[in-house]
């Protein structure tokens, strides 16, 4: 017998149909802006943490007008052929082609508000660690867990799976006909059991390397530590153990805090080799090649001392023999067609598969960079 009172079970999910298509125009048209939206200031200076407003165009559902159309936009008076307006003749209300004042509404759009994790997944979710390799199974770290994955009559009261439990007791009342919860017995207790689980990863370390020096402008800053944002923004959410250290440098190098590496402030003379020199001694002393996968990214103008550039090279060539990938961001901002400096030039003679150049002249490059750093396949060089 059809209830004709009780509306069918398509309609009822009609609103989370609709819900849902919604959030996936939302998404849609995030992922379309997404070059815009990462180099947002307001996105680079926060801490990650908290919720960012993004304005977008309104989202409106498909529906009938119902009426007569008014007039469209496209007609007028006069037949085909006849001169409406000319130049030197003073416009009327509505024939203008110039800057006379309109009369149509103009488009509404609202603030959709995301969190930073959510930008990232839209943002880096196809994208990983480039030649992450398998580490020995003893110097790999191991990590424990308890999953509960089995039900059984006997177990302690704080593992009661209270769900399981009435779902016995409806059936063992459904047997005697008398369907309901009631007369709970032991029989009906079921206890969830828990298993151990045993998860293995590879160790990861990131050396991340930032220019301070004078000749790098606030521009030019506000390029590197966006890309650099979005680095460590991807590798914690992507991979559960990974150590950044962070490494500013003008004509020395040190090792920073996370808070001081973007916030720092220019100043001084630039010797790129100083910060090289750190990365290299602190992965070889505290995160050896067979044991840990090992990635430096450094991020200048490239306006090095030009004695400085040969010892650069030489210690990109080390790194290279002890880390997994080294990548070097040059950023050009101040002119477009600024060729890539002597630093880029000498950097370029070294042919390894695992050396990532990539050149970055806006902030519209920030998309590449990280899609040239993230997305490399095995055995290619990269030089963007």
């Amino acid at each position: 017998m059809i209830d004709l009172y009780s509306p069918p079970w398509d309609l009822r999910r009609r609103g989370q149909r609709d819900a849902g298509r919604h959030d996936k125009l939302i998404q849609d048209a995030i992922r379309k802006n997404l070059k815009d939206i990462i180099s947002r200031e307001d996105i680079i200076i926060s801490d990650g943490t908290q919720r960012i407003r993004i304005p977008m165009r309104s989202l409106e559902q498909y529906h009938f007008k119902y009426g007569h159309p008014l007039p469209g936009a496209g007609q007028g008076p006069g037949a085909v052929g006849d001169i409406l307006w000319q130049p030197g003749q003073q416009p009327g209300v509505g024939d203008a082609p110039g800057d006379a004042p309109g009369d149509a509404p103009g488009e509404h759009g609202y603030d959709v508000e995301v969190d930073i994790e959510s930008l990232t997944k839209m943002m880096l979710e196809e994208l990983s660690l480039p030649w992450l390799e398998e580490k020995p199974a003893a110097r790999q770290i191991v990590r424990e867990t308890y999953q509960f994955t089995d039900r059984r009559r006997r177990g302690i009261p704080g593992n009661l799976d209270k769900r399981q439990t009435l779902k016995e007791n409806l059936k063992r009342n459904a047997v005697k006909k008398m369907p309901g919860v009631h007369d709970l017995a032991d029989e009906d207790l079921r206890y969830r059991v828990p298993d151990v689980h045993v998860e293995r990863s590879s160790n990861a370390a990131v050396y991340l390397l930032m220019d301070r020096s004078g000749s790098m402008s606030t521009d030019k800053k506000f390029i590197a530590k966006a890309v650099c944002f979005w680095l460590v923004r991807f590798l914690r959410l992507k991979y559960q153990h990974v150590e950044i250290v962070f490494i500013a440098h003008d004509t020395e190098a040190e090792i920073v805090s996370e808070q001081d590496f973007f916030g720092q402030s220019e100043g001084g003379g630039t010797r790129c080799s100083s910060a090289l020199t750190v990365a290299f001694q602190q992965s070889t002393q505290h995160h050896p090649r067979a044991r840990w996968n090992v990635y430096v990214w450094h991020f200048s103008d490239g306006d090095n001392e030009i004695i400085d550039n040969a010892l650069c090279k030489a210690r990109v060539e080390s790194l290279l023999q002890e880390c997994t990938m080294v990548a070097y961001g040059e950023i050009l901002w101040e002119n477009a067609w600024t060729m890539p400096s002597t630093l880029m030039t000498i950097l370029r003679q070294i042919k390894h598969p695992r050396l990532l150049l990539a050149t970055l002249r806006t902030k519209n490059d920030v998309r590449g960079a990280l899609d040239a750093f993230l997305g490399a396949e095995v055995g290619a060089s990269q030089h963007v």
